[in-house]
């Protein structure tokens, strides 16, 4: 087959394209890196050079998604405003984004909600990234005095522990046909309460 004249980042970007695109039309498990290569015009051996199996190329599908997901987030957290109000809305957010994914692009959610089951290496990022945000929001909160002062990273952890039941991959697809940001808010704002 041709070579390409890409670059292993364009090839990999590509792939991953392309794999959203399959994914959709067929069904995260029908796709395989035959048909991803075959539509890229390079041999399959090339494309596993880049990815070394289905795995590997549906995670980089996943990992995609959360660094956009993270970026979002971080903005919010860079926002000048009331930091409670940030945090109410960094919660609803992420409620929000993977609430759109499953409804949307539920095969896409499939892929990702397996690496979640699976800790991969990206997905621990992506948790980090979170407490990492919470943490800088508690620490706007806590400075302002709307928070007591505490330990910052077991506020936010104590904030993420009460919002995983509404931003859990499979908690989010479970209940994806009702109406859970009231009852979110109702929690958050529970919990900030306690704490001011």
């Amino acid at each position: 087959m041709p070579r390409t004249g890409l670059t292993a980042s364009e090839i990999q970007d590509k792939a991953v394209e392309i794999a959203i695109d399959l994914m959709r039309a067929k069904g995260f498990e029908k796709v395989r890196l035959v048909d991803v290569a075959k539509e890229m015009g390079i041999s399959h051996a090339a494309l596993y050079s880049h990815f070394q199996d289905k795995t590997a190329l549906f995670d980089a599908v996943s990992e995609r998604w959360l660094l956009k997901l993270d970026e979002k987030q971080d903005l919010l957290v860079k926002e000048k405003r009331d930091p409670i109000q940030k945090i109410l809305t960094w919660f609803l957010n992420l409620h929000r984004m993977k609430l759109e994914k499953v409804k949307l692009d539920p095969e896409l959610y499939k892929a990702f909600d397996m690496a979640a089951e699976e800790s991969k290496p990206f997905i621990q990022t992506h948790l980090s990234n979170m407490q990492k945000q919470m943490s800088s929001l508690v620490t706007e909160a806590v400075n302002q005095r709307k928070i007591k002062k505490r330990d910052v990273n077991q506020i936010a952890e104590i904030l993420i522990s009460a919002g995983t039941g509404f931003t859990h991959p499979k908690l989010v697809a479970q209940h994806s046909n009702e109406n859970r940001e009231p009852l979110l808010v109702e929690t958050i704002e529970a919990v900030l309460k306690g704490l001011g």
